[in-house]
Protein backbone atom coordinates (compact mmCIF):
# COMPACT_ATOMS: atom_id res chain seq x y z
CA UNK A 1 0.00 0.00 0.00
CA UNK A 2 1.49 3.93 -0.73
CA UNK A 3 0.78 6.20 2.04
CA UNK A 4 -1.73 8.78 0.87
CA UNK A 5 0.25 11.72 2.90
CA UNK A 6 3.29 10.85 0.83
CA UNK A 7 2.04 12.05 -2.29
CA UNK A 8 0.43 15.19 -3.93
CA UNK A 9 -2.96 14.40 -4.45
CA UNK A 10 -3.46 17.08 -6.76
CA UNK A 11 -0.79 17.00 -9.02
CA UNK A 12 -1.64 13.05 -9.45
CA UNK A 13 -5.39 13.94 -10.29
CA UNK A 14 -4.04 16.52 -13.13
CA UNK A 15 -1.88 13.53 -14.19
CA UNK A 16 -5.08 10.92 -14.01
CA UNK A 17 -6.80 13.96 -16.04
CA UNK A 18 -4.50 14.21 -18.78
CA UNK A 19 -4.25 10.85 -19.62
CA UNK A 20 -7.73 9.58 -19.54
CA UNK A 21 -8.43 12.49 -21.83
CA UNK A 22 -5.31 11.66 -24.71
CA UNK A 23 -6.70 8.09 -24.21
CA UNK A 24 -10.26 8.95 -24.74
CA UNK A 25 -9.58 10.92 -27.78
CA UNK A 26 -7.24 8.49 -28.92
CA UNK A 27 -10.58 6.25 -28.93
CA UNK A 28 -12.51 8.30 -30.23
CA UNK A 29 -10.30 9.50 -33.05
CA UNK A 30 -10.20 5.98 -34.31
CA UNK A 31 -13.55 5.22 -34.57
CA UNK A 32 -16.34 6.16 -36.03
CA UNK A 33 -17.39 8.99 -33.76
CA UNK A 34 -21.76 8.49 -32.26
CA UNK A 35 -23.79 10.46 -30.37
CA UNK A 36 -22.44 7.70 -27.51
CA UNK A 37 -19.07 8.56 -27.88
CA UNK A 38 -19.33 12.31 -27.09
CA UNK A 39 -21.78 11.23 -24.36
CA UNK A 40 -19.62 8.67 -22.66
CA UNK A 41 -16.47 11.52 -23.29
CA UNK A 42 -19.25 14.23 -21.36
CA UNK A 43 -19.16 11.86 -18.52
CA UNK A 44 -15.31 11.33 -18.55
CA UNK A 45 -14.83 15.20 -18.26
CA UNK A 46 -17.29 15.97 -15.28
CA UNK A 47 -15.55 12.79 -13.62
CA UNK A 48 -12.08 14.42 -13.90
CA UNK A 49 -13.08 17.83 -13.14
CA UNK A 50 -14.61 16.08 -9.94
CA UNK A 51 -11.30 14.22 -9.09
CA UNK A 52 -9.68 17.77 -9.48
CA UNK A 53 -11.30 19.44 -7.27
CA UNK A 54 -11.58 17.21 -4.58
CA UNK A 55 -8.13 16.46 -5.07
CA UNK A 56 -7.58 20.23 -3.87
CA UNK A 57 -9.00 19.46 -0.27
CA UNK A 58 -7.99 16.65 2.00
CA UNK A 59 -8.91 13.48 0.62
CA UNK A 60 -9.24 10.98 3.73
CA UNK A 61 -7.68 7.60 3.66
CA UNK A 62 -9.39 4.23 4.20
CA UNK A 63 -8.25 2.00 6.42
CA UNK A 64 -6.22 -1.39 5.57
CA UNK A 65 -9.34 -3.41 5.26
CA UNK A 66 -11.15 -0.79 2.74
CA UNK A 67 -8.15 0.30 0.88
CA UNK A 68 -7.62 -4.07 0.28
CA UNK A 69 -11.17 -4.31 -0.56
CA UNK A 70 -11.18 -1.17 -3.32
CA UNK A 71 -8.04 -2.25 -4.77
CA UNK A 72 -9.71 -5.62 -5.56
CA UNK A 73 -12.54 -4.44 -6.73
CA UNK A 74 -10.56 -2.37 -9.28
CA UNK A 75 -9.20 -4.97 -10.34
CA UNK A 76 -12.02 -6.97 -11.27
CA UNK A 77 -13.75 -3.94 -13.15
CA UNK A 78 -10.47 -4.30 -15.34
CA UNK A 79 -11.08 -7.70 -15.52
CA UNK A 80 -14.85 -6.68 -16.41
CA UNK A 81 -14.50 -4.75 -19.38
CA UNK A 82 -12.63 -7.50 -21.17
CA UNK A 83 -15.11 -10.01 -20.50
CA UNK A 84 -18.34 -7.44 -20.97
CA UNK A 85 -19.07 -8.39 -24.94
CA UNK A 86 -19.43 -12.06 -23.91
CA UNK A 87 -21.36 -11.80 -21.34
CA UNK A 88 -23.82 -9.31 -23.39
CA UNK A 89 -23.46 -6.41 -20.43
CA UNK A 90 -22.21 -4.19 -23.78
CA UNK A 91 -22.22 -5.07 -27.33
CA UNK A 92 -19.40 -5.68 -30.41
CA UNK A 93 -17.14 -3.89 -31.28
CA UNK A 94 -15.08 -2.61 -28.74
CA UNK A 95 -15.69 0.70 -28.13
CA UNK A 96 -15.89 3.81 -25.49
CA UNK A 97 -18.41 1.78 -23.38
CA UNK A 98 -16.11 -1.50 -23.18
CA UNK A 99 -12.95 1.32 -22.30
CA UNK A 100 -14.16 3.35 -20.25
CA UNK A 101 -15.10 -0.03 -18.29
CA UNK A 102 -11.01 -0.39 -17.81
CA UNK A 103 -10.25 3.10 -17.61
CA UNK A 104 -12.48 3.54 -14.45
CA UNK A 105 -11.13 0.23 -12.91
CA UNK A 106 -7.74 1.40 -13.25
CA UNK A 107 -8.29 4.53 -11.72
CA UNK A 108 -10.55 3.18 -8.64
CA UNK A 109 -6.81 1.12 -8.36
CA UNK A 110 -4.46 3.95 -8.62
CA UNK A 111 -6.77 6.23 -5.88
CA UNK A 112 -7.09 3.05 -4.45
CA UNK A 113 -3.63 2.14 -3.84
CA UNK A 114 -2.64 5.75 -3.03
CA UNK A 115 -5.80 6.08 -0.88
CA UNK A 116 -7.01 8.60 -1.86
CA UNK A 117 -10.92 7.71 -0.26
CA UNK A 118 -12.84 10.52 -1.74
CA UNK A 119 -11.54 10.30 -5.54
CA UNK A 120 -12.70 6.44 -5.39
CA UNK A 121 -16.57 7.30 -6.26
CA UNK A 122 -16.05 10.12 -8.89
CA UNK A 123 -13.66 7.94 -11.16
CA UNK A 124 -16.27 5.03 -10.66
CA UNK A 125 -19.30 7.07 -12.30
CA UNK A 126 -18.51 6.39 -15.53
CA UNK A 127 -18.08 2.53 -14.92
CA UNK A 128 -21.47 2.61 -13.21
CA UNK A 129 -22.80 4.68 -16.12
CA UNK A 130 -21.79 2.14 -18.57
CA UNK A 131 -23.32 -0.58 -16.15
CA UNK A 132 -26.76 1.60 -16.05
CA UNK A 133 -26.99 2.32 -19.56
CA UNK A 134 -26.42 -1.34 -20.39
CA UNK A 135 -28.78 -2.46 -18.08
CA UNK A 136 -31.56 0.06 -18.92
CA UNK A 137 -30.88 -0.93 -23.31
CA UNK A 138 -31.99 -4.30 -22.11
CA UNK A 139 -34.75 -2.63 -20.05
CA UNK A 140 -36.06 -0.80 -22.85
CA UNK A 141 -35.90 -3.89 -25.27
CA UNK A 142 -39.22 -5.30 -23.54
CA UNK A 143 -40.59 -1.82 -22.13
CA UNK A 144 -41.08 0.27 -24.58
CA UNK A 145 -43.99 2.58 -22.86
CA UNK A 146 -41.22 4.46 -20.90
CA UNK A 147 -40.51 6.39 -24.40
CA UNK A 148 -43.77 6.00 -25.92
CA UNK A 149 -45.48 8.70 -24.27
CA UNK A 150 -43.12 10.80 -25.18
CA UNK A 151 -43.12 10.35 -28.58
CA UNK A 152 -46.95 12.28 -29.36
CA UNK A 153 -45.26 14.93 -27.86
CA UNK A 154 -42.49 15.21 -29.70
CA UNK A 155 -43.70 14.73 -32.55
CA UNK A 156 -46.16 17.81 -32.39
CA UNK A 157 -43.44 19.73 -30.88
CA UNK A 158 -41.62 18.95 -33.66
CA UNK A 159 -44.66 19.70 -36.40
CA UNK A 160 -45.26 23.14 -34.54
CA UNK A 161 -42.13 24.42 -35.30
CA UNK A 162 -41.40 23.03 -38.57
CA UNK A 163 -45.06 25.07 -39.65
CA UNK A 164 -44.26 28.02 -38.00
CA UNK A 165 -40.92 28.20 -39.76
CA UNK A 166 -42.95 27.38 -43.21
CA UNK A 167 -42.68 23.54 -43.74
CA UNK A 168 -45.82 22.36 -44.60
CA UNK A 169 -46.31 18.95 -42.99
CA UNK A 170 -48.27 16.33 -42.67
CA UNK A 171 -47.96 13.87 -39.37
CA UNK A 172 -49.71 10.07 -39.37
CA UNK A 173 -49.21 8.28 -36.01
CA UNK A 174 -45.57 9.32 -35.18
CA UNK A 175 -44.47 9.93 -38.95
CA UNK A 176 -43.58 13.11 -39.92
CA UNK A 177 -44.15 14.15 -43.52
CA UNK A 178 -42.91 17.28 -45.82
CA UNK A 179 -41.68 18.02 -49.20
CA UNK A 180 -38.35 19.40 -49.84
CA UNK A 181 -37.65 22.79 -51.62
CA UNK A 182 -37.12 19.92 -55.03
CA UNK A 183 -40.42 18.64 -54.24
CA UNK A 184 -38.84 15.12 -52.56
CA UNK A 185 -40.94 13.64 -50.03
CA UNK A 186 -39.14 13.82 -47.03
CA UNK A 187 -40.30 10.69 -44.08
CA UNK A 188 -39.30 11.17 -40.42
CA UNK A 189 -39.76 8.79 -38.75
CA UNK A 190 -40.23 9.22 -34.51
CA UNK A 191 -39.12 6.08 -32.08
CA UNK A 192 -38.09 6.00 -28.54
CA UNK A 193 -34.78 7.11 -29.15
CA UNK A 194 -35.33 10.12 -31.00
CA UNK A 195 -37.40 11.47 -27.39
CA UNK A 196 -34.03 12.17 -25.88
CA UNK A 197 -34.32 9.58 -23.21
CA UNK A 198 -30.88 8.65 -24.14
CA UNK A 199 -29.58 12.44 -23.65
CA UNK A 200 -31.56 12.79 -20.45
CA UNK A 201 -30.09 9.79 -18.93
CA UNK A 202 -26.65 11.08 -19.48
CA UNK A 203 -27.86 14.51 -18.31
CA UNK A 204 -29.20 12.68 -15.11
CA UNK A 205 -25.06 10.96 -14.67
CA UNK A 206 -23.59 14.39 -14.66
CA UNK A 207 -26.29 15.90 -12.27
CA UNK A 208 -25.36 12.69 -9.69
CA UNK A 209 -22.12 13.12 -10.31
CA UNK A 210 -22.13 16.85 -9.50
CA UNK A 211 -24.24 16.71 -6.86
CA UNK A 212 -22.34 14.27 -5.11
CA UNK A 213 -18.96 16.15 -5.47
CA UNK A 214 -20.37 19.38 -4.27
CA UNK A 215 -23.43 18.32 -1.92
CA UNK A 216 -23.06 21.85 -0.06
CA UNK A 217 -24.39 23.03 -3.93
CA UNK A 218 -27.94 21.21 -3.23
CA UNK A 219 -30.32 24.31 -2.79
CA UNK A 220 -33.64 25.27 -3.94
CA UNK A 221 -32.14 27.63 -6.46
CA UNK A 222 -29.63 25.10 -7.90
CA UNK A 223 -32.79 22.39 -8.12
CA UNK A 224 -34.15 25.19 -10.29
CA UNK A 225 -31.20 25.41 -12.27
CA UNK A 226 -30.82 21.39 -12.95
CA UNK A 227 -34.83 21.44 -14.14
CA UNK A 228 -34.35 24.12 -16.53
CA UNK A 229 -31.21 21.69 -17.21
CA UNK A 230 -33.65 18.73 -17.74
CA UNK A 231 -35.64 21.34 -20.14
CA UNK A 232 -33.06 22.49 -22.20
CA UNK A 233 -31.80 18.80 -23.09
CA UNK A 234 -34.81 17.69 -24.16
CA UNK A 235 -34.98 20.85 -26.60
CA UNK A 236 -31.38 20.21 -27.54
CA UNK A 237 -33.46 17.17 -28.72
CA UNK A 238 -35.76 19.06 -30.55
CA UNK A 239 -33.27 21.26 -32.24
CA UNK A 240 -31.65 18.21 -33.20
CA UNK A 241 -35.05 16.85 -34.97
CA UNK A 242 -35.84 19.86 -36.47
CA UNK A 243 -31.88 20.49 -38.03
CA UNK A 244 -32.70 17.49 -39.37
CA UNK A 245 -35.77 18.10 -41.20
CA UNK A 246 -34.11 21.40 -42.26
CA UNK A 247 -31.24 19.56 -43.97
CA UNK A 248 -33.95 17.48 -45.63
CA UNK A 249 -36.21 20.16 -46.77
CA UNK A 250 -32.92 22.11 -48.45
CA UNK A 251 -31.23 18.81 -49.58
CA UNK A 252 -33.12 16.43 -50.28
CA UNK A 253 -33.71 12.47 -48.77
CA UNK A 254 -30.24 11.20 -49.01
CA UNK A 255 -27.04 12.55 -48.63
CA UNK A 256 -26.60 15.83 -46.11
CA UNK A 257 -30.40 14.62 -44.21
CA UNK A 258 -27.71 11.13 -43.51
CA UNK A 259 -24.82 12.89 -42.09
CA UNK A 260 -26.64 15.72 -40.09
CA UNK A 261 -28.51 12.82 -38.69
CA UNK A 262 -25.04 11.20 -37.65
CA UNK A 263 -23.54 14.34 -35.86
CA UNK A 264 -26.19 17.00 -35.30
CA UNK A 265 -27.59 15.30 -31.88
CA UNK A 266 -24.05 14.84 -30.12
CA UNK A 267 -23.03 18.68 -31.38
CA UNK A 268 -26.14 19.97 -29.91
CA UNK A 269 -25.87 18.04 -26.78
CA UNK A 270 -22.52 18.61 -26.05
CA UNK A 271 -22.76 22.36 -26.94
CA UNK A 272 -25.59 22.52 -24.26
CA UNK A 273 -24.09 20.53 -21.92
CA UNK A 274 -20.58 23.07 -21.75
CA UNK A 275 -23.15 26.17 -21.87
CA UNK A 276 -25.25 24.88 -18.67
CA UNK A 277 -22.62 23.23 -16.23
CA UNK A 278 -20.06 26.50 -17.21
CA UNK A 279 -22.81 28.61 -15.83
CA UNK A 280 -23.79 26.07 -13.08
CA UNK A 281 -20.26 26.05 -11.73
CA UNK A 282 -19.35 29.48 -12.21
CA UNK A 283 -22.54 31.08 -11.07
CA UNK A 284 -23.85 28.43 -8.37
CA UNK A 285 -20.96 26.95 -7.13
CA UNK A 286 -18.60 30.35 -7.55
CA UNK A 287 -16.04 27.88 -9.14
CA UNK A 288 -13.61 29.62 -11.81
CA UNK A 289 -11.57 27.42 -14.16
CA UNK A 290 -8.42 30.75 -13.87
CA UNK A 291 -4.93 29.28 -13.92
CA UNK A 292 -4.91 32.17 -10.37
CA UNK A 293 -7.77 30.93 -8.84
CA UNK A 294 -6.21 27.07 -9.12
CA UNK A 295 -2.60 28.19 -7.84
CA UNK A 296 -4.40 29.84 -4.38
CA UNK A 297 -6.39 27.05 -3.64
CA UNK A 298 -3.82 24.19 -4.29
CA UNK A 299 -1.32 26.80 -2.31
CA UNK A 300 -3.28 26.86 0.60
CA UNK A 301 -3.79 23.44 0.62
CA UNK A 302 -0.63 22.92 1.34
CA UNK A 303 -0.77 25.11 4.49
Amino acid sequence: MIPSAAHDSYKIAKIWTFFCILTLLFIIAIQKSSYFEMDAFGIWILSCLAVIYLSRKNTGQLSIAPQRTVIIIGFLMCVLSFISIPLGITHPPYSIGEFSLLLSGIGVLVFGLFNFRSLIFPVSIPFIAVMCFGAYELFLRNQDWITAPLIPFTVSLTTTILNGIGIQTITNGNYISFLSQNGDVINLVIIGDCTGIISIGTFTIAVIIVLTTFPQSITRKSLGLIAIGYIGTYCANIGRIVLISLSGYFFGPIGVIEQVHIHIGWILFSAWMIIFWYYYFTRQLGITFSKKRITNDSGNNNN
